[in-house]
């Protein structure tokens, strides 16, 4: 992918003039003039995040926590942190919560030691929110090591929600006779362009804060999907934008399953 050559140039520009006709011609057999689909997503989802993972890392202090739970205090400030609620007017304070995050391992028998010292009842399921809540909570001294964990599940989730996206473009154009390989070609061009713009963006809000564009990106990956679909099938606009809000629903709900997974999977990690 270093390799500076016509290939990558090409491509580039057929990717956005106009958006689509890289789907469109890579789909007609002129493979040769571009770079592979899966080849320019995996080396644009690695770049992804990194940058990602580096961003995260330098939020600073001041700049709030991963997850505030009870964030309208009575005396209006925020509340970072949280008071985990384990049922039978069992509770987990915050401080006992931020001393477990400061342990090298979080151990069953550490949860156990700190639910007997609050008057809870040590259980597996008390252990499972027990972690979940030492790595989610605001004053969390692992929610960094939890936001990493996090994403690099959720990237690895991609790669099975990608397919997924392909085969919802096989379902809403079932009747135009294309194979699903190349729905799969639409897709990783797709989740390129997608990986592009949201860097892009956040690397512009990285260096000049501009917080007012952070929703630009999701945006403008949403033009292109509709201009990109219109490029390939060749539908009227209206039937176009129909069928893509039905996909971005659909794919949406699978997006939101998918960082639930992660979130839940980041956050039962030792």
């Amino acid at each position: 992918m270093f390799n500076f050559d016509t290939k990558l140039v090409r491509t580039m520009r057929d990717l956005f003039v106009p958006p689509g006709l890289v789907i469109r011609a890579f789909n007609a057999n002129q493979r040769a003039r571009y770079v592979h689909p899966l080849r320019l997503y995996l080396f644009t989802s690695v770049l992804f995040f990194l940058f990602l993972a580096w961003t995260t890392a330098r939020l600073g202090e001041d700049e709030g926590p991963v997850l505030v739970v009870n964030s309208s205090g009575p005396d209006g400030h925020t509340t970072n942190g949280l008071t985990l609620d384990l049922g039978a007017n069992e509770q987990m304070n915050d401080s006992s919560l931020t001393a477990l995050s400061a342990l090298p391992e979080l151990t069953n028998e550490a949860i156990d030691s700190a639910l007997v010292a609050q008057g809870a009842t040590p259980s597996l399921l008390h252990r499972i929110l027990v972690r979940m809540a030492v790595n989610m909570s605001g004053n969390s001294l692992r929610k960094d090591e939890f936001v990493q964990r996090m994403f690099g599940t959720f990237s690895k989730l991609l790669f099975v929600l990608l397919p997924l996206f392909a085969l919802l473009l096989k379902l809403l154009y079932w009747r135009t006779g294309a194979y699903y390989t190349e729905h799969l070609v639409f897709a990783l061009y797709f989740h390129t362009v997608a990986f592009l713009f949201i860097g892009i963006g956040m690397a512009l809000g990285a260096v000049f804060g501009y917080d007012s564009l952070s929703e630009l990106p999701i945006f403008l990956s949403l033009i292109y999907l509709v201009w990109a679909a219109r490029t390939v099938h060749q539908r009227t606009w209206a039937n176009t934008i129909l069928r893509m809000l039905l996909l971005i629903l659909l794919y949406c709900l699978l997006l939101a399953i998918g960082l639930a997974a992660s979130a839940v999977i980041g956050a039962l990690a030792p």
